[in-house]
């Protein structure tokens, strides 16, 4: 029997990783936090105490998945990989280093073979790779994307800041209320005048989809939704295309849910997406200034945009080791 270790298991990601993990046969599970040490998780009808991070390494487990902040796993994601734990992390730490795989199972899931840290995406930029590498024969030269991004991509205070419709001098998670508004940022603003949340959407989506000369522009705009992320994505190709062609290779891709018949109200949203392991795809329209393409795409950010992947990265790892 495997032991799986969750860290940051009480966090919004982390509990839909937990219901995952606890429905896989012949695992042991163990769950970590920083803030919630000793309540108790129901697994498999069994209570299972959260536990301090301190202890993580008390027996090592044969994999953690990490759903914590930066700080949290920069501080054990290393000590946990080097006594040989298969470490799968959620945070933005790792992604970007030389020799860590960042992987989307559907993309370059073999990235992750013989690697002991593998990174988790961040979670906009996982629904718009996953659309546009069904795209990549058509040899994809420039990508814009606008990102709609949900209250609970900021956590747990970020939904309540939305739900509890808080106001100046109540607000938790954010500058700004979020109900009833729009903020157009997310993150802290770099030396270039873009986003954080914004520079992890360029760079992150030309490593995994291995395309680093990619033209890429993005921009994030917190919206009053409480789950699921939208993106309007535009596309540029080298190669010549119609759109039945883009649709066809929409439809035909792994975890892309194709909802394009907008005379028929037929669009993706978060009321469809949601709870969904998918990332719906719609109002795919030609660009009329280019060889080019707009669309928008919806998922779940805490499910399909963090969890599932983790979960899927774990099967991965977990085939290769041959335990399932």
């Amino acid at each position: 029997m495997k032991t799986v270790a969750i860290v940051g298991a009480t966090g919004l990601a982390g509990e839909k990783l937990t219901a995952l993990v606890a429905n896989m046969p012949n695992v042991r599970v163990r769950l970590f936090g920083e803030n919630s040490v000793g309540r108790k998780i129901c697994v498999r009808n069994k209570s299972v105490v959260v536990e301090s991070c301190e202890n993580l390494l008390c027996p090592p487990p044969d994999y953690a998945l990490f759903m914590s902040p930066n700080d949290v796993s920069a501080k054990y994601v290393p000590k946990a990989a080097k006594k040989g734990v298969v470490c799968i992390d959620n945070s933005s730490v790792f992604r970007l280093k030389k020799g860590v795989p960042l992987v989307v199972p559907c993309i370059n899931g073999d990235e992750a073979r013989g690697s002991t840290l593998i990174a988790n995406p961040n979670c906009s930029t996982i629904q718009v790779a996953i659309a546009l590498n069904a795209l990549k024969q058509l040899c994809p030269t420039r990508l814009l994307a606008v990102t709609y991004q949900s209250a609970s991509g900021a956590g747990r205070e970020g939904l309540n800041d939305l739900t509890e419709q808080r106001g100046y001098g109540k607000l938790k998670s954010f500058r700004h209320p979020i109900y009833d508004n729009l903020i157009p940022m997310i993150g802290e603003v770099t030396r270039d005048g873009y986003t954080e949340e914004e520079q992890k959407l360029k760079n992150e989506s030309r490593k995994i989809l291995e395309l680093p000369r990619l033209k890429v522009n993005s921009f994030c705009v917190r919206v009053p939704v409480s789950v699921c992320h939208g993106a309007f994505v535009n596309v540029a190709f080298k190669n010549k295309f119609t759109l039945d062609e883009v649709r066809a290779l929409l439809g035909n891709a792994p975890d892309v849910l194709l909802l394009d018949e907008p005379k028929c109200g037929l669009y993706p949203m978060p009321l469809q997406l949601r709870n969904t392991k998918y990332v719906g795809v719609g109002r795919i329209t030609k660009d009329t200034t280019a060889n080019a393409i707009n669309f928008f795409c919806v998922a779940d950010n805490l499910l399909r945009g963090a969890a599932y992947n983790a979960y899927e990265i774990l099967l991965c790892k977990m085939r290769e080791e041959k335990c399932l």
